[in-house]
Parts: structure tokens; C-alpha cells; sequence
């Protein structure tokens, strides 16, 4: 055997050395309930027949429009429902693939000593809705820092320096951006006359 057949044959040794070791794909298990899928597209669809049903409360503005004041959230709206729907259609014509109730758990497992927590997840969405509803007794440059500090300490930043500054800047930022640069008007409310005495609202 010449040299160049021997380099080969341990060139294939090393490579079914390396198959042998590597790890057969891990299977997720089965264990996600079929019905659970739907929620998702279910609440897309009714999210956008809530929004076809509260747009038509909407008066038209003073200025003329072609799509009226109506115009972005229904197509939204619209949006919402399509998606929601063929999600759906996919998600149960998948079914008879698997036999059973069952299906294989989707995405990856939780990081290794850092596990998902619905608690924390709920508490975000709580604060998002505690935003909306001081929106328009604080104002946005005043809630709007508040709730995305309790939101910060909910995911478990513990740095008071970073939580007040992202906090204090991004608020800022966009309200000025979105405000007074692109002419959209936030609630301030205690804040507002001192905005028109600066002015900075019109």
C-alpha cells in the first residue's frame, strides 16, 4: 500500500471517529397540547374585529384625507384577520401528521438556570396596561419613565443607573422626535404649561 492510500484510509478512520461522537439531533418532546396553537391566530382575528368594530366611533378629521381617519386601523384590522386565519389553516392541516392530542414543543428550552417566568411576562403586560391608563393624568414624560423603570426591574436589571437614564433619555427622545420635530401631540399632563411656556408645543 503506497503512502497516498494510507493517508487516505486515515483520513476516513478520523471521519467515522468524528461521526461516532457527534450527537444525534435531540427531539423535542411531545407534549404541547394542538389546541394551544390556535391561540395565537384566534386572538389575532378578534384583536382585528375589535379594532373593524371601534373604527366605525371615529369621526373624520378637518383635514381632507383619502384613507379618513379610519384608514390605518382598518387596515390593520384587516391585516390582523388574514394572518390570524391562514396561521390557523396551517397549524391545523399539520394535525393528522401526528397522531393524538399532541405535538412537539416548538422554539428551544429555557436557558439552563435562567427559566421563562409567566409571572414576569404578565407583570410586563400589567405595567404596559398601568402606562395607558397614566397617560393622560401624568403625561407621557412622566409615566412613560415610570413604567419602563418597573418594566426594567421586572426583567431583572438591578443597576439604578442604567434603569433611570434608558428610562429618563428613551422617553425623552421620543417624545421629542414624535412631538415637537414630527408634530404629534402627547398628553403631558402637569408638564404642559411649562412645555408651552418653553416652547416647545404650540
Amino acid at each position: 500500500m503506497d503512502r497516498s492510500d494510507t493517508v487516505a484510509s486515515e483520513k476516513n478512520e478520523n471521519t467515522v471517529q468524528r461521526d461516532e461522537k457527534k450527537p444525534s439531533p435531540r427531539m423535542m418532546p411531545i407534549t404541547m397540547d394542538k389546541r394551544g396553537e390556535l391561540v395565537g391566530p384566534v386572538a389575532a382575528v378578534l384583536l382585528g374585529m375589535l379594532m373593524l368594530i371601534e373604527t366605525r366611533t371615529f369621526r373624520k378629521g378637518m383635514i381632507p384625507d383619502m384613507i379618513t381617519s379610519k384608514g390605518l386601523p382598518n387596515i390593520t384590522a384587516i391585516l390582523l384577520i388574514i394572518g390570524g386565519v391562514i396561521q390557523a389553516f396551517r397549524q391545523i392541516r399539520t394535525w393528522p401528521t401526528i397522531p393524538g392530542p399532541f405535538l412537539p414543543e416548538e422554539g428551544q428550552e429555557d436557558e439552563k438556570g435562567y427559566p421563562a417566568s409567566a409571572v414576569r411576562a404578565v407583570s410586563v403586560i400589567l405595567v404596559s396596561f398601568l402606562w395607558g391608563w397614566l397617560l393622560k393624568p401624568l403625561g407621557f414624560l412622566i409615566s412613560t419613565p415610570l413604567c419602563l423603570s418597573a418594566a426594567l426591574l421586572i426583567m431583572g436589571v438591578r443597576s439604578w443607573v442604567k434603569i433611570i437614564a434608558f428610562s429618563i433619555i428613551f422617553s425623552f427622545a421620543n417624545w421629542y422626535i414624535f412631538g415637537p420635530l414630527l408634530g404629534i401631540r402627547f398628553p403631558l399632563g402637569p408638564l404642559e404649561d411649562l412645555a408651552l411656556s418653553l416652547g416647545l408645543i404650540k
